[in-house]
């Protein structure tokens, strides 16, 4: 009776580990913070018509940002997204002329998708990226579809 006890508290362990080996992984730039000149957000709630942007220019604002992204939490869970969801973009513009994109897909409160076709992934994370537009006390402007960070599948 034991023996059968610690069978199956052993593999009751083993199913709890096996259900939360879902590996965390970080974002590792291929820049420094010092590299970025600016970084321009984008924010539109179900259709891209209604795109607006935001171009962050203060260093610390700059800094917060970068180092957010570095130490968010990121899994390779698998979410539906939802059509008409809230869209959040970072570009990141270099000082060598080039940028790096990310693009957050709001499925719920603190759930979504952060992807970058620059940077080669698709990530789950239980952030609230998209808070960032709104704490961001800068002028919005109105953009075009086409100005929009993509993702390309």
């Amino acid at each position: 009776m034991k023996k059968a006890t610690n069978l199956i508290s052993f593999l009751i362990l083993m199913m709890v580990l096996v259900g939360c080996s879902k590996e965390t992984v970080h974002i590792d730039f291929p820049f420094e913070v010092g590299d970025v000149e600016n970084i321009e957000m984008y924010h539109y709630a179900g259709a891209p018509v209604s795109a607006e942007k935001k171009i962050v220019v203060a260093k610390t604002d700059i800094t917060d940002l970068y180092h957010m992204f570095e130490n968010l939490s990121l899994t390779d869970k698998q979410v539906e997204e939802i059509t008409g969801a809230d869209v959040t973009s970072f570009r990141f513009n270099l000082s060598d002329g080039t940028n790096y994109e990310l693009v957050y897909v709001c499925n719920g409160v603190k759930n979504g998708k952060l992807k970058s076709s620059t940077g080669n992934f698709e990530y789950f994370t239980s952030s609230d990226i998209g808070s960032y537009w709104s704490n961001m006390d800068l002028e919005s402007v109105s953009v075009k579809e086409s100005e929009l960070p993509k993702w390309h599948n």
